[in-house]
Order: C-alpha cells, then structure tokens, then sequence
C-alpha cells in the first residue's frame, strides 16, 4: 500500500473543526492526533490501525466513495473513517460498514465473489481454493448462495464485527 500522502509538509487543516466534533466520537485532542499522524501520510494513520488486515479493503470502500478523483484520502475522510472504527461507535454503523466492504461490487447481496475477496484480506495464508471452499461453505444455506443485507449478521456474528472493525487508534 502507497504512502499517499507523504509529500505533505504539514497537515490539512480540517475545513470546519466544530463540524467534525459534533459529528463524531473524538475529542479536539483527538482529531488533533490524527492531523499530526495524517502528516507522516496514510502509512503513519495504518501503523496505528495494524493489525487490522481487512483495513485495505476499508480504505479502498472510502476511495471509491470519495471519487474526488485524488488517490489520497482528505484529512475529514480519514477523521470520519476512524470514527467508523471507534470502540464506542454504534454496532449499526459498524454493521453499515462492513456490508459496504463486504459487498464488493455494490450489487446488495455478498456474493462468493465478495466473500473470497474478503477472506483474501482476513486469512492470506490460504490458498484461493481454499477461500473459495470457505466461502462456498459460508453461503450455501442461502438462497442463490449469496446473502442479503438482512441476512448478513449470520455471518459476521456481533462480536465478530467488534473485532474486525473497532481499533483504539490514539
């Protein structure tokens, strides 16, 4: 994974400070960690975040939704993605974003294909077979073998979901 950001000599000052304070978990002292670690570039905010091996799919989840046509992340992009994984952040939104990641290709069902993607990220020791058989074992008790939104928590269980996406980063 690139170091996006790391010609950056200072950080982005955040565009409205009072906004990102009331829309999210974090104290000023908080947000102010971050802008400090967003200076280092995307490679200072992972080393927080590690390990954390789906974070790669998460971020490129933030890319494309970003599609400001810069490969970098802004500075409020990174602030309210680190709110998704804060330990004190609702299960429902945690929920919302791991289907946004799970469902790769934005079709609303978590295919084979999306979940051998994932498994990829969360178990790379595997071979390909092996994901695929995974996730073949995973879905087959759903109709059509893919999963719905509705469906989705029997397969990422609750404490599961705490465990991929909530990090302490500061």
């Amino acid at each position: 994974m690139g170091n996006g950001a790391s010609a950056r000599s200072q950080a982005e000052p955040l565009s409205d400070l009072r906004d990102v304070l009331e829309n999210t978990l974090f104290s000023e002292t908080e947000i102010e960690r971050i802008g400090e670690l967003y200076k280092g570039g995307l490679d200072a905010i992972l080393g927080v975040l590690l390990p954390m091996p789906i974070l790669p799919r998460i971020l490129q989840w933030f890319r494309d939704q970003a599609r400001s046509g810069e490969e970098e992340l802004t500075i409020e992009q990174v602030v309210y993605l680190l709110d998704t994984l804060h330990p004190h952040q609702s299960l429902e939104n945690k929920r919302d974003l791991a289907w946004s990641v799970y469902d790769g290709d934005g079709d609303g069902m978590v295919s084979q294909r999306d979940l051998v993607g994932i498994l990829r990220h969360i178990l790379p020791a595997l071979t390909l077979n092996k994901h695929e058989v995974l996730a073949r074992r995973a879905l087959e008790k759903f109709p059509g073998n893919q999963v719905k939104k509705e469906e989705f928590s029997s397969i990422l269980p609750d404490a599961q979901l705490i465990n991929m996406f909530t990090r302490l980063v500061l």
